[in-house]
C-alpha cells in the first residue's frame, strides 16, 4: 500500500512541475477562454447564415 501512495503523489507533483514548465516555456500565451473571432471568420459565419436562411425559404414544403 506504500507503493500506492508514491504513485499518487508521484503523478500529482509531475503533474504539477509540468503544468509549471508549459506555463515557462509559452509565457503565458495560452487562454482557455473563448477566442476572439477576425473579421474574416465573422463575415463568413454571417454569410453562411444567411445563405442557410435562403435556402430553408426557397425549398417549400416539397
Amino acid at each position: 500500500m506504500h507503493w500506492m501512495m508514491w504513485i499518487f503523489w508521484g503523478f500529482l507533483g509531475a503533474l504539477f512541475v509540468g503544468s509549471y514548465i508549459v506555463d515557462k516555456l509559452t509565457k503565458k500565451k495560452y487562454s482557455l477562454g473563448k477566442a476572439d473571432k477576425s473579421l474574416n471568420q465573422s463575415a463568413a459565419e454571417a454569410d453562411a447564415r444567411r445563405q442557410a436562411t435562403r435556402n430553408n425559404h426557397e425549398s417549400g414544403m416539397f
